[in-house]
């Protein structure tokens, strides 16, 4: 059968060392303010011991007379197994003639040894931790989306323990289901604080947790107070690693804003539009224990030679709690539900 021009192959030239991969914003690490339990492996109880105070009385020659011991309690962590798969069909990674990797006798069918393989694992693995992150702080075990509904994350946990949740605070005007008003990202940093226990203020090495929006919000409003002076943008610019209120590290979460925004209205507990994008928190160093045994390089990797497809496959357990309502106070925009 003579060749025709219709019957060849397209051929294109490709870059195999070079591929450009749509960034996640996934924030700035956040672990270093969690207790994480490593290699979880079902519900964890932890104790929980009661702080002492007035057991110092006078002296006296009469027998020994103890106080009561403090009442202990205990925290529970209650994980969930989750997994994440996919499988890439290889005739299609290669539909188009990838001249370099052809040179170097690869199986048509088969990504194993190229840099195909190298860039499917920066892409799963990315995407893993992105689920990770927005699960761990926005799931609802009482929600019904398959995304979100898995088990309960920082925020719900917050709220299951009876941290102090705030909806409304004084001097914060703000239209329902609308995106932030101009000036509020102050308010409700400053509202955080006014609200905070006293055990909590004590604690020290306290962090603040904030949507992207917040963020901006509380950057704008404070150089626009200072007149964009060269000391107020030094400060906010220069002279500290991020943004802080008060002395207190500012954490932005911008994963929030994409994740809210992307999803039908009603899906996250704490806001019924996806304007409502602002959530803040503010807690201490430790407040929070993560249980885990996720690790985010031990993603399983196959060629199932029967289907021709490259398939990856990760599976870890996750749960969350606060060790106390005293350590936490939080912002959403509209109430949270117990479910």
């Amino acid at each position: 059968m003579a060749l025709t021009l219709a019957s060849l192959p397209t051929v294109e030239q490709y870059d195999v060392n070079r591929a450009i991969i749509q960034p996640l914003f996934m924030g700035q690490d956040y672990m270093q303010y969690m207790e994480v339990l490593p290699n979880i492996k079902g519900t964890t109880v932890i104790d929980k011991f009661n702080s002492l105070s007035k057991i110092t009385k006078a002296f006296t020659n009469g027998a020994f007379s103890s106080e009561n011991a403090a009442q202990g309690a205990t925290v529970t962590i209650t994980p969930v197994r989750l997994e994440a798969e996919i499988e890439f069909r290889a005739n299609e990674l290669f539909n188009k003639m990838k001249g370099q990797l052809m040179r170097g006798n690869y199986e048509f069918d088969n990504v194993e040894g190229t840099v195909v393989k190298d860039i499917l694992l920066n892409l799963i693995g990315q995407g893993v931790k992105a689920d990770f992150n927005r699960q761990l702080w926005l799931s609802d075990s009482g929600s019904s989306d398959v995304n979100y509904g898995l088990y309960d994350g920082i925020f719900e946990a917050a709220h299951d323990a009876g941290a102090t949740e705030l909806n409304t605070i004084s001097g914060m005007t703000q239209t329902e289901d609308a995106i932030l008003a101009a000036g509020n990202g102050v308010k409700i940093l400053q509202g955080l604080y006014d609200a905070a226990s006293p055990e909590l203020l004590e604690a020290g090495n306290h962090v603040f947790f904030v949507s992207g929006d917040i963020a901006d919000d509380y950057m704008a409003s404070t150089l626009e107070a200072s007149g964009y002076a060269a000391a107020g943008y030094g400060a906010l610019v220069n002279g500290v690693p991020n943004l802080t209120y008060r002395g207190i590290p500012i954490i932005a979460r911008r994963d929030w804003d994409v994740a809210i925004a992307g999803e039908s209205a009603g899906t996250f507990n704490g806001a019924s539009s996806v304007n409502e994008t602002y959530r803040a928190m503010l807690t201490t160093n430790g407040a929070f224990v993560v249980g885990t045994d996720f690790d985010e390089n031990s993603v399983e990797q196959w060629y199932s030679m029967d289907n021709k497809a490259y398939r990856f496959r990760v599976s870890y357990m996750v749960g969350t709690a606060l060790k106390d309502s005293s350590l936490a106070v939080f912002y959403v925009p509209d109430a949270m539900a117990s479910l």
